[in-house]
């Protein structure tokens, strides 16, 4: 079939290709590729390599290919073509950019010679291969940390590539890359990586290992030394240039090889300090540390002693193995011999200033003591209400402590409505028994304290004390009896409340040493059923914090918006607003069921009061929304707006697993920006199956929505239960906000039609596309 019927199979052919994966690579005309590449336009170029220019094409069913045309003023002759698409046709696995087609053709083209035109005839070579959606890895490594690749992302490319080099390296291949950088890494949909442009490649037949050249070839910076001084071409050449890549992709900047494995070591730990993310690599200390030295393995001066691809990746899964604890033994920190302070980029960003510390010594001195600090927090995680993070002023006492010989000796019946009762079941509120305080005051003004309290033959309780806040007997009494009558499995129960008008207030501190402080006004006491395994707070960050898989991460997510509901929707006795909702006061029960509390003092205090108290920070403090500060009404509608803002930072929080601290606009824009594709969010959960994924990217879409910065933008959170039930946003509230997700679609077996009325079928179809109908 010749003219139109010819292009037309040609083209149909290539769809074919395309989609087969199994499909070896074909023939193509110089006329198709100009066809789908719109004449070699300019706007359809992607990439710019060392032999010519790479173009997108587009076929008429969509899919996508990457077309590279090469330059004939390159050096890349019938030789250099020839050796490219013969190891090219050799190769297919997953990490090696797929070979779809070639093109090499003499045209016939009109040039001017001497003052006249002439005919001459040009030789046109071109390679087709898979479209990378994603581009090429340099175009990503050298990005912050803070919103571009994360660790677990750079490490399942470096993964990638790795396997991609040993298919290469096996008996069963035997090529050398001769080019490995990331400029020839490309990225698919997913983030895969896929090693590409084989201009370079070497076949080593049978079982040669190495040969000798006078042809230097390679990217500067890349190239094996003993290749450079010797001519000694090798597998171990493709190591060497693989290990500066490897440098490259984990510190995130071009490699310095003067630096010493330490320096690079604490360079990077400072990076990642400055960009935010220091507690999010962290716990994977000793996968980072072996990966570094696995770069500095692989670019040893003696090629011998370079590992192989095979031995690489032994390594590297053996990282992955649960008890996996490195060949340097538990990490302190980074271990970077740096006398900095070791403390995450949560603890550097939030400390208080250092005293004196400008001598080297006293700031080490200092150092060492917010260390302790931090790890007896890890040791000992507060296991009640934390409304702030009391780590950071270091004068709540979380230590467990044995049972005083004064409890042993209280009386059965126990009456948690008097206050000398109250007094012996926490030791006269010693601070020895503080478990958390208010957190929206400066040390030295706290109005409340929570203290642990054991009830002989009786689950623990939690006292908390109000100081110093003038609230009027009566209000208190029937805030209480409210509090008391909440009934739901995500709020923690209020089950007694005290107040005594019998002597003045005893406040006890402690700075360094037991401080009595003496108030006037009433005792006025709340008392909270025990929870057993802490706050949200400890599992999500600082040294405390603990690993969490999705399931889990979800049912605190579900269970947090339920409470939420529960308070402004679901109770008998009118609305409660938080308005400091916060990991911190979500705490923990023995089931790990999430369940709110703190809302008591602001229900207390008065909304008024809070907002001016909170204003005093000097700025955006916790997980309040901006507009709280400046909107003067004092209605429910949008208090409840208020909540659910610091329900979607939670949200967000959870999910992305990245730490609210501090202004959140920039944090959410960069959510908006690098959590929305599938790839991304595998990066956070490798092993989560699909249909969980698009639970991760409900939430954060949900999540998203609530953060609007319009408060009448932001849902109700009886919508975000039905959304979160129905596992999808309706579509016009998707488009209004975040990106909207239906529930995965249900894959079908579809009986085809006739073959001969289908094939009809396509071939009028693709006329039509061409325009030749």
């Amino acid at each position: 079939m010749e003219g139109p019927g010819f292009y037309i199979s040609e083209l149909e052919e290539l769809e074919r290709v395309v989609s087969d994966p199994t499909a070896k690579a074909t023939r193509l005309s110089i006329s198709l590729l100009r066809h789908i590449t719109d004449d070699f336009s300019e706007e359809l170029i992607v990439g710019r390599g060392g032999f010519g220019v790479v173009y997108k094409g587009v076929l008429p069913n969509g899919l996508a290919v990457a077309v590279r045309k090469i330059s004939q003023t390159d050096g890349f002759g019938d030789k250099e073509f020839l050796n490219e698409v013969g190891n090219l046709m050799m190769v297919a696995h997953k990490n090696i950019v797929r070979f779809i087609g070639y093109c090499s053709q003499a045209q016939s083209e009109s040039v001017q010679f001497q003052g006249r035109y002439v005919f001459a005839e040009s030789i046109q070579r071109l390679i087709c291969m898979e479209y990378m959606p994603n581009g090429s890895l340099d175009r990503y490594i050298h990005d912050n940390f803070q919103g571009g690749l994360g660790w677990n992302q750079r490490f399942q490319i470096l993964t990638g590539i790795c396997h991609g080099l040993r298919y290469l390296h096996s008996d069963e291949v035997h090529i050398i890359h001769g080019d490995i950088k990331p400029d020839n890494i490309l990225l698919d949909e997913n983030l895969k990586p896929k090693i590409s442009d084989f201009g370079l490649s070497s076949f080593f037949p049978g079982s040669s290992i190495s040969r000798f050249t006078n042809e230097l070839r390679g990217t500067r910076g890349y190239i094996a030394p003993e290749f450079i001084d010797k001519g000694i071409l090798s597998f171990k050449a493709d190591i060497f240039s693989l290990g500066v890549t490897i440098m490259n992709l984990l510190i995130g900047q071009r490699w310095d090889r003067e630096q010493s494995f330490e320096q690079v070591l604490r360079n990077l730990k400072k990076r990642l300090v400055k960009d935010g993310v220091f507690s999010l690599w962290e716990n994977n200390y000793q996968q980072i540390r072996t990966c570094l030295e696995i770069g500095y393995n692989c670019v040893d001066m003696d090629y011998r002693k370079r590992p192989t691809a095979v031995e690489i990746i032994h390594r590297l899964e053996e990282t992955e193995s649960p008890d996996y604890s490195g060949s340097s033994g538990p990490p302190t920190l980074w271990q970077s011999g740096d006398e900095e302070s070791n403390l995450s980029d949560t603890d550097t960003i939030e400390q208080e200033p250092e005293p004196d510390s400008t001598h080297w010594w006293k700031k080490g001195l200092w150092s060492w003591f917010a260390t302790a600090i931090s790890r007896a927090t890890a040791e000992y995680p507060p296991s009640i209400e934390s409304l702030a993070d009391t780590d950071i002023s270091g004068e709540t006492s979380t230590q467990e402590h044995d049972k005083l010989d004064t409890i042993s000796k209280l009386p059965t019946s126990a009456d948690l409505s008097k206050l000398t009762f109250l007094k012996e079941i926490t030791d006269k509120f010693s601070y020895k028994r503080i478990v958390g305080k208010d957190g929206m005051y400066r040390p030295g003004s706290h109005k409340v304290f929570v203290y642990k309290g054991d009830v002989p033959g009786q689950k623990m309780v939690a006292v908390k004390r109000l100081i110093g806040v003038e609230i009027p007997v009566n209000k208190f009494k029937m805030e209480a009896e409210q509090f008391k009558s909440l009934d739901h499995k995500n709020i923690v129960k209020v089950v007694s409340y005290c107040h005594d008008e019998s002597r003045k207030q005893r406040l006890v501190e402690f700075k360094g040493q037991e401080k009595l402080v003496v108030f006037d006004g009433h005792e006025q006491l709340l008392c909270y059923e025990y929870m057993l395994n802490g706050s949200l707070h400890d599992y999500l960050v600082g040294q405390g914090s603990r690993k969490l898989d999705w399931q889990m991460r979800y049912k605190l997510i579900k269970g947090t918006c339920k409470g939420l509901r529960y308070l402004h929707q679901d109770h008998g006795n009118g609305p409660i607003v938080h308005l400091n909702l916060c990991p911190s006061n979500v705490l923990l029960d023995e089931n790990n069921a999430p369940c709110i509390t703190g809302f008591d003092f602001s229900k207390l205090i008065g909304e008024k009061e809070n907002r001016s108290i909170a204003v005093k920070k000097d700025g955006q403090i916790s997980y309040l929304p901006p507009d709280f500060f400046h909107f003067r009404g004092t209605d429910f509608k949008y208090l409840a707006t208020v909540d659910v803002y610091s329900l979607g930072l939670m949200i967000l929080e959870i999910t992305t697993r990245q730490e609210i601290k501090g202004k959140h606009e920039m944090l959410i824009k960069s959510i908006e920006e690098n959590w929305s594709e599938e790839s991304q969010l595998q990066s956070l959960y490798p092993s989560l199956e699909y249909e969980h994924l698009w639970q991760v990217k409900l939430c954060i879409d949900i999540g998203l929505l609530c953060v609007k910065p319009m408060p009448k933008e932001r849902p109700t959170t009886r919508k975000i239960l039905t959304w979160l039930n129905e596992g999808k946003i309706p579509v016009p509230v998707a488009r209004a906000g975040a990106g909207g997700v239906p529930i995965p679609p249900v894959r079908t077996n579809i009986t085809q039609a006739d073959d001969r009325i289908k094939e009809k079928s396509k071939v009028m179809r693709l006329m039509e596309r061409l325009g030749l109908k």
